[in-house]
Order: structure tokens, then C-alpha cells, then sequence
């Protein structure tokens, strides 16, 4: 996301500032993200012991999740989050959002767009806990030549 769709979106966030402020700066961050700058990124953003959660792994630890993120980022040319709409209730924030990308390894490099929602809570500015939410289905699982049929195919009988 640009900072124009942070700044217009943050327009419609009813949050103290402080909370505003740490958002538009985890999604600034997350959308810089690239296989060149994942420790710096992630060292801007994450505590030393976040939680991080996603349908694929469950990581405890910086080190651990650059690790993940190194090898995630490996094969993508372009990752980008916009965000569509966020909640925020005492210290959990709930951030729903349509991923752009273009993955080496998946459906030819052509772009992909998948909803998700992430729920992340901070501690001294920076994300303790962070887990996603989004159909792996969809992500992975339909791209595959033959897996994929029987998974679109399960999914459109229903």
C-alpha cells in the first residue's frame, strides 16, 4: 500500500493517534518488505520474542521469522497489502486486507489477490504477536496442476 491509501484509510480509523501512527507504520514497513531488506524490516516492526502465527507455521522469535520471511521472499517480485478495514479494541488490532502478488513459484508470476485478515498487538511500538488468517487454499493449493482441480473442483460443488 502507497502511503496515499495509508493516509486515506487512516482517515476513516477512529483510534488515538498513537494507535494510528503504529499501524500506518506496520503496514509502510510490511509493504518495503523484499528478500533484500527482510532482517531491517523485520528488526523495525517485530520484538525480539513476537509470536508470529500463519496457516502454514507457527514461529516464536526474530530470528526464527526472518528465517521464514527470507525463504517466503525468496521467489516474490512484488508483495503489496491494502488494507480494507480495520478494528481496534484495547490492545488488539484487527486488520483486514487484499495481498497483491507475484510469486516465482506460483501461477506463472502472474499477479495474485487473496484476502486475509491479520490481528497483531504491540508492546513498546513494536508487534509482539502477529497471526494471519487467509484461505491457503486459494493461495497455494489451487495453483498446483493436479491437486488444484480437485481442489477447485471440491470448492465449487459446494
Amino acid at each position: 500500500m502507497n502511503e496515499s491509501n495509508v493516509n486515506n484509510f487512516a482517515d476513516n480509523i477512529h483510534t488515538p493517534s498513537k494507535e494510528q501512527a503504529m499501524i500506518n507504520n506496520f503496514v509502510d514497513n510490511i509493504n518495503s518488505l523484499s528478500k533484500e531488506n527482510v532482517d531491517e524490516v523485520l528488526n523495525n516492526i517485530y520484538t525480539q520474542e513476537v509470536e508470529f502465527i500463519d496457516p502454514v507455521k507457527g514461529i516464536k522469535g526474530i530470528e526464527e521469522l526472518k528465517n521464514y520471511f527470507s525463504d517466503l521472499y525468496e521467489s516474490v517480485d512484488h508483495c503489496n497489502f491494502d488494507i480494507t478495514n480495520y478494528l481496534y479494541q484495547e490492545d488488539m488490532h484487527a486488520i483486514e486486507w487484499v495481498m497483491s502478488l507475484k510469486h516465482k513459484k506460483l501461477s506463472k508470476n502472474d499477479l495474485i489477490k487473496l484476502n486475509g485478515c491479520s490481528f497483531v498487538r504491540f508492546e513498546n511500538n513494536k508487534v509482539c504477536y502477529h497471526r494471519d488468517y487467509y484461505d491457503l487454499g486459494a493461495l497455494i493449493y489451487e495453483r498446483l496442476p493436479l491437486i488444484g482441480f480437485a481442489v477447485k473442483s471440491v470448492r465449487n460443488a459446494f
